[in-house]
Parts: C-alpha cells; sequence; structure tokens
C-alpha cells in the first residue's frame, strides 16, 4: 500500500515537471519589442529585449524624434537647438573641417548636379540672446538624425533599458545582449552583395557608407566642394554611435592612411573596400565572428 502510494506521487511529480518544460519551452519565450520608425527620410529600426511598458516606450522615441523633426531655427533658439549647433561645432573640429554644417547651399547644389564654389561659415554660427545672428543655410543631413538616436539612447540609459539592437540607415549600435552573447551583423560588398564577414557587437556601433547611384550626406566634400566615390564602402566600429558616424563620414572623404590615423585618435577600427580591394585597420579582426 505505501508503495502505491509512492509510486503515485512520483508519478505526479514526473507530470508536473514535464508540464513545466512545457510552459517553459513554449509559453513561456521572453516578448521581444520590435519597432521601425520613419524619420529624416530613414528607417530606424529597435530590437528591446528588457521587459518594459512599449507602450510608453514607443511614444516616448516619437516624442524625442518629433522634437529634432519640428526644429527650424529661427528666433529664439530651444535648448535642444542649441545643443544641436554647438555639436555641429565639436564635429567640425573633430573631423579637421571635412564635416561642415554650413555647407546647405554646396549640398542642395550638388544635389541637384550642380557646382558651388562653398566657403565655410562656421564662424558666423553667433549667437546673442539665444538667436542666431546670421542667416546660415545648415546641413544637418546624417547628424540629425544620429544626434536624436543618442538621445534615444540616453532615454534608455535613464529607463534601464539595456539589452537592445538598433539599426538606422547603415549604422547598428547594440546594448548588452540578451542571453550572454554578442549581436551578428554582417558586412556586404557593395558591387556583388558578397558577405565579406560577420561582426560580433556589444555595448559598441557599427557604421557603414557605401557607394551609391544617389547622392548621399557623407559623399559630400566641403574642402574641395565635390562629390566623392572614392571608396566602394566604408566600416567603423566604435565605443557609441555618434563617434562610429563621425568617423565613417569622415573617412569616406580622406585617404586611407589619414582615415587610419583619425580612426587611432578615436579608439575606432575601420575596414575600407576600393576596387574590390579590402584594407583594414590593425585591430579590425578582433569583432569578425569566428565560428
Amino acid at each position: 500500500m505505501i508503495k502505491k502510494i509512492i509510486d503515485k506521487r512520483n508519478y505526479i511529480i514526473l507530470f508536473l515537471i514535464i508540464i513545466l518544460i512545457i510552459w517553459i519551452l513554449f509559453f513561456n519565450k521572453k516578448e521581444v519589442y520590435i519597432k521601425s520608425f520613419e524619420y529624416f527620410g530613414e528607417v530606424i529600426t529597435f530590437k528591446i529585449y528588457d521587459d518594459v511598458n512599449y507602450k510608453k516606450v514607443e511614444k516616448d522615441i516619437k516624442n524625442i524624434y518629433e522634437k529634432y523633426e519640428d526644429m527650424d531655427f529661427k528666433g529664439k533658439l530651444t535648448s535642444d537647438e542649441f545643443s544641436l549647433i554647438e555639436y555641429g561645432k565639436i564635429l567640425y573640429a573633430k573631423s579637421h573641417g571635412y564635416i561642415d554644417f554650413t555647407s546647405g547651399k554646396l549640398f542642395e547644389s550638388l544635389k541637384e548636379g550642380k557646382s558651388y564654389d562653398f566657403t565655410s561659415e562656421i564662424d558666423k554660427v553667433i549667437l546673442e540672446d539665444n538667436k542666431l545672428v546670421n542667416d546660415i543655410d545648415f546641413n544637418f543631413n546624417g547628424i540629425i538624425s544620429r544626434y536624436a538616436t543618442n538621445d534615444v539612447l540616453y532615454y534608455f540609459k535613464q529607463n534601464d533599458i539595456k539589452k537592445y539592437i538598433v539599426s538606422e540607415d547603415g549604422d547598428v549600435t547594440a546594448g548588452k545582449h540578451y542571453d550572454d552573447g554578442k549581436y551578428k551583423v554582417s558586412i556586404v560588398n557593395p558591387n556583388n552583395d558578397e558577405v565579406l564577414g560577420i561582426i560580433s557587437l556589444e555595448k559598441e556601433s557599427m557604421a557603414t557608407r557605401n557607394k551609391a547611384s544617389s547622392f548621399k550626406y557623407y559623399m559630400l566634400n566641403p574642402k574641395t566642394c565635390q562629390k566623392e566615390e572614392k571608396y566602394d564602402s566604408v566600416v567603423v566600429i566604435a565605443g557609441d554611435n555618434l563617434t562610429a558616424s563621425m568617423v565613417a563620414d569622415s573617412l569616406y572623404l580622406m585617404d586611407i592612411e589619414e582615415g587610419k590615423k583619425m580612426a587611432k585618435d578615436y579608439y575606432a577600427e575601420a575596414l575600407w573596400v576600393k576596387d574590390g580591394e579590402i584594407i583594414k585597420t590593425d585591430g579590425f579582426d578582433k569583432y569578425m565572428k569566428n565560428d
């Protein structure tokens, strides 16, 4: 009698274990927040693996991007407009003049296939009583979207959102991995779609600039007033999205040796594809996935 009771208990325990395993495998899958937004003519996709209030997060992300889309730099500047202008000045200095946010007329002219004799107006960006003194044709293409995304990433930090990956028109930013691994991102040859390698990222950013049929903001060289297409592709890996983007935009316009020096200055690694040849900085291979 006692043996039958024990056997019955064992069956019940076994049955409960099987039910628990089935529940873990099929009903306890962690929901992943995946959402794409369209701002600044780009598609920005977020994947968040943390347990968050997705409706609130989505609303807050929209509010951040819309705040930047509504900027017009007219009259008294908002604190965010002021910060963006200051960041533009910093970019000009860090990029040695390759990223010039006063090049609005040059950008529009090259976009229309016209020539324009551009001279930087960076010294004319003067504020008095929090207003711009001079009327300047700003070129925030590429700058404003990355700056807004950086604001979203700061929002993530404030709200303890750690596990995510963000894709933005050639740029990828990875947070902490959701499963003690690293996020995998492929590098593709734009000429033939050949996969050149798989990059492993965690708490890092990768920016890619490709030769395109249409004129892109990173092809503008304010020093020569010309459209540049010297590389098939430039890939940069750095510690954050703003650094990766800034270095990639600059390297697309620089010679290889000048670019290697800049990458080193900002603790970044870079890969160039030029006429089928692949050139890399010394530390780039450490990010390559080896399986």
